[in-house]
C-alpha cells in the first residue's frame, strides 16, 4: 500500500492512496496565447487519491491559487443552461428560506455576477467575492457588487464588519476549488446569521463515478466529494448538514444546505443518501480502481472513434474548449492531427491554444463547419443539440466522449 506523501485535505490523516494517475498535466485554463506558441507551459502532477480516514477523494498536487484564479477565462454567463439554472437556484432558494429585501446574500467565487444578478432581480442585497480581477470586473460593469479578494476566514470578517451577517451564502462550482480550504469553513462559519444557511454545489462524486466523468479531475479542483466527506469535513467547524439533493448541472451536482447546528431540522434524505452512499461502495478505493480501470478504455474507444473519422477523411473541431477538456485531451494524448481546432463563444479564449494539448480556439461565429464535433462539454448536449440541429440535420455529427462513446447524429433531434 502506497501513500501520497500529504495530508488529506479534509481531515489531516496522512493515509491518501493514489487510484488514477492521469499524468503531467498544464494548468487546464492557463491558455496559450498564439504569439506564445513556441514557448512549453509548465506541467504538474494530475492524480486522484483516496482517503482510509474520511473518504474524501483529492489530488496531491495544488497549483497556488493565485497563479489559477488571479486571471480567469471561464465566463458563468456564457452558457443559457446555467445561466437557467441559477435563476431556478436563486428562486427556490429564496422562497425555501425566506428571504427578504433586508436579507443579505455572499456569493463565493462570483465570477461575472450571474448567480448573483437572479438575487438582485428578485430584490434581495447582494455582495460577490471573486479573486479573478477581469471577471470581477465584468461584475462590476453590470452591476453586481464584488469584492475582488479570495474568500477566507479573514474576507468573511472584513464582509460581516461592514455588510453584517449573511441569510444566505452559497458556493456553486467553486467549493472544490478551495486551497484555505479550513479557513473558508471557519470563514463560512462566523458569516453566517445565527438561522443564516450556506448553500453549496459541487460537482458530485457519485456522478462522476457512475459517469466514468474522470475529465472533471483538473488541477483547480482540489477535491471531489460525497455527503459523507463533506459532513466530515463541515463538522470539524460546527456547520451541519440539514439538506440535500443532486441536481442535473454539470453532469449531477450535489446541493448541500447547511448551518449552525440545531437550527433547522435535518431532513431524513440525509440519512437515505448516506445510505445509498454506502451501497454504492463510495466509501471503498475499491470502486475509484475500477473507476480508473474504465477511463483506460474509455480512453482507447475515444482514440478509435477518432481515427476512424480521419481515415474517412472527414475533419473533427471540438465543440467548445471547457477545462475539463484539456484533461481529457492531455490524458488521452488527443492533438491537432486528430482535432483540428476547438470553436468557442467566449470571447477570453479566441485566438488561443487548449495548453497541452495545444489545439487553437476558434471564434464559433466566423468559423466554418467540420464533419463532426467532439463535444468536449458533454454536460450540455441537450443544449447544444437544440442548438445544432441545423447542422445535425445536414448530416454533421457529435462525438460524445461521456459516460461511454457515442456518435449522435440528426437521428438526436427526435429525442
Amino acid at each position: 500500500m502506497t501513500f501520497f506523501d500529504m495530508a488529506c485535505r479534509g481531515c489531516g490523516a496522512r493515509r491518501v492512496e493514489p487510484f488514477l494517475d492521469l499524468g503531467d498535466q498544464p494548468h487546464c485554463n492557463r491558455l496559450i496565447p498564439e504569439r506564445l506558441a513556441a514557448i512549453p507551459e509548465p506541467k504538474f502532477p494530475l492524480r486522484a487519491g483516496f482517503c482510509h480516514d474520511c473518504t474524501l477523494v483529492q489530488i496531491d498536487h495544488t497549483i497556488p491559487k493565485e497563479s489559477m484564479f488571479s486571471d480567469y477565462p471561464y465566463v458563468s454567463g456564457t452558457t443559457r443552461t446555467l445561466t437557467e439554472h441559477f435563476k431556478e437556484t436563486a428562486a427556490r432558494l429564496s422562497a425555501t428560506f425566506g428571504l427578504g429585501p433586508q436579507d443579505l446574500v455572499v456569493d463565493i467565487g462570483s465570477n461575472d455576477g450571474t448567480a448573483l444578478k437572479a438575487y438582485q432581480a428578485l430584490g434581495l442585497r447582494t455582495l460577490g467575492v471573486e479573486p479573478a480581477a477581469n471577471v470581477a470586473t465584468l461584475a462590476l460593469e453590470a452591476g453586481v457588487e464584488t469584492l475582488n479578494r479570495f474568500f477566507n476566514e479573514e474576507t468573511a470578517a472584513v464582509i460581516r464588519r461592514d455588510y453584517g451577517p449573511a441569510k444566505l451564502v452559497t458556493a456553486a462550482g467553486v467549493f472544490f476549488h478551495l486551497e484555505e480550504l479550513h479557513s473558508v469553513c471557519r470563514g463560512i462559519q462566523q458569516l453566517l446569521a445565527e438561522d443564516g444557511v450556506f448553500s453549496v454545489q459541487a460537482i458530485y462524486l457519485g456522478g462522476m463515478v457512475e459517469k466514468t466523468a474522470f475529465d472533471q479531475i483538473y488541477h483547480e479542483h482540489l477535491c471531489y466529494y460525497t455527503l459523507r466527506s463533506l459532513q466530515a469535513l463541515l463538522a470539524q467547524h460546527g456547520l451541519e448538514v440539514f439538506e440535500v439533493s443532486v441536481k442535473p448541472i454539470h453532469g449531477g451536482s450535489l446541493e448541500a444546505h447547511i448551518g449552525h447546528p440545531g437550527k433547522r431540522p435535518v431532513s431524513p434524505r440525509v440519512a437515505e443518501m448516506l445510505a445509498e452512499e454506502a451501497r454504492a461502495g463510495l466509501g471503498e478505493l475499491a470502486t475509484y480502481q475500477a473507476f480508473a480501470d474504465r477511463v483506460w478504455r474509455l480512453r482507447d474507444d475515444l482514440l478509435a472513434a477518432l481515427h476512424d473519422q480521419a481515415a474517412r477523411g472527414r475533419r473533427v473541431f471540438a465543440y467548445s474548449a471547457p477545462a475539463k477538456g484539456a484533461t481529457l485531451l492531455n490524458a488521452f494524448g488527443i492533438g491537432p492531427d486528430l482535432v483540428q481546432c476547438a470553436v468557442e463563444r467566449a470571447p477570453l479564449k479566441f485566438d488561443h491554444l487548449i495548453p497541452g494539448a495545444r489545439i487553437p480556439i476558434r471564434d464559433e461565429a466566423k468559423t466554418e463547419r467540420p464533419d463532426a464535433y467532439l463535444m468536449l462539454a458533454w454536460n450540455f448536449l441537450d443544449e447544444f443539440i437544440v442548438k445544432e440541429r441545423d447542422f445535425l440535420r445536414a448530416g454533421g455529427e457529435f462525438i460524445v466522449p461521456v459516460p461511454h462513446v457515442r456518435v449522435v447524429g440528426a437521428e438526436a433531434l427526435a429525442a
